[in-house]
């Protein structure tokens, strides 16, 4: 009886967990994607050539900043939900996350080298894409997940496919993409 009324909460709190993982992972690709972008401008990709070349705590430091730094914006945030300013505080909260994911996403991906040559954080880092693995593995096994994937790709290839709209988007970017790093 217990393992049932364990089994009955379990399924729903994975679920959310999964959930906001996989929109976590989300906003740090796009995010990322953007920031690469960005490392076209010459004086962007000085200085994201210099953070590369950083030793493993150096790059520690550097990966850590952007965190440290938006705390405030989201203790901003959240006071002013507390202060009944829901939809400003859910706003400013929702840009210094988004703002932060873009840079710690990126940052992570110019200073990984350098981290992962640190034992406990290659652990750590091990660890982590681990349970993200399994999470996917857990995810794809569903078929109502395989589902809303199937239609999820299929607008993506309508959006793609429809040459106004996919030019519009294009238009909106205006970012010429580049891979680096």
């Amino acid at each position: 009886m217990l393992k049932k009324i364990k089994r009955i909460l379990l399924v729903p709190c994975i679920w959310l967990l999964a959930l906001f993982f996989l929109l976590e992972e989300f906003i740090w690709d796009v995010t990322g994607r953007f920031m690469a972008r960005l490392g076209a401008i010459h004086a962007v990709h000085a200085l994201e050539k210099r953070i590369s070349l950083l030793s493993a705590y150096s790059a520690m430091l550097v990966f850590l900043l952007p965190s440290a730094t938006l705390i405030p914006a989201k203790l901003i945030g959240l006071h002013a939900i507390a202060t009944g300013h829901v939809f400003l505080g859910s706003l400013v909260f929702l840009t210094a996350k988004l703002v932060g994911m873009a840079f710690f996403s990126r940052i992570f991906n110019l200073t990984k080298p350098a981290l992962l040559k640190l034992n406990w954080f290659r652990r750590f880092h091990d660890r982590v894409m681990m349970y993200r693995n399994r999470i996917h593995a857990y995810l794809d096994s569903w078929e109502s997940y395989q589902r809303i994937m199937h239609r999820i790709k299929s607008i993506v290839k309508l959006i793609k496919g429809n040459g106004r709209l996919f030019r519009y988007f294009k238009r909106a970017a205006r970012w010429k993409r580049t891979d680096t790093v």
